[in-house]
């Protein structure tokens, strides 16, 4: 088919609906709008779909719908991490102060410390 033959199908059926017609372009806009929105599609399925050379070319045309998806992502992962602290600590702080090798004792000294005792 060739450009003129689609555009002749998308008149005829548009006015049949008794809606405006859409150029062909718009509707693969459309298509690839409504893949990225409704299916989340990867950009590098679309690329493939749409046929273009790489992705970076469909990055570059529809990248902006792909942004509400960061926002989607951070709360499916809130909550999903959690941080669990020791139940006790191995040095003791009074104040602003500095923690020598020497007041810790063997089993707390790191292995090369020990070592080299």
């Amino acid at each position: 088919m060739t450009k003129s033959t689609i555009s002749r199908i998308i008149h005829r059926y548009a006015k049949l609906a008794q809606v405006h017609p859409v150029e062909g372009k718009g509707l693969r806009h459309s298509h690839a709008s409504y893949l990225i929105n409704e299916f989340n599609v990867s950009v590098l399925v679309l690329s493939k779909r749409l046929g273009h050379s790489s992705p970076e070319i469909t990055l570059k045309h529809y990248s902006h719908l792909w942004g509400g998806l960061d926002a989607d992502i951070a709360e499916q992962i809130a909550g999903n991490i959690t941080i669990k602290t020791a139940g006790q600590n191995q040095v003791r702080f009074v104040g602003n102060q500095a923690v020598k090798y020497d007041q810790l004792s063997p089993a707390k000294l790191p292995a090369k410390t020990v070592a080299e005792a």
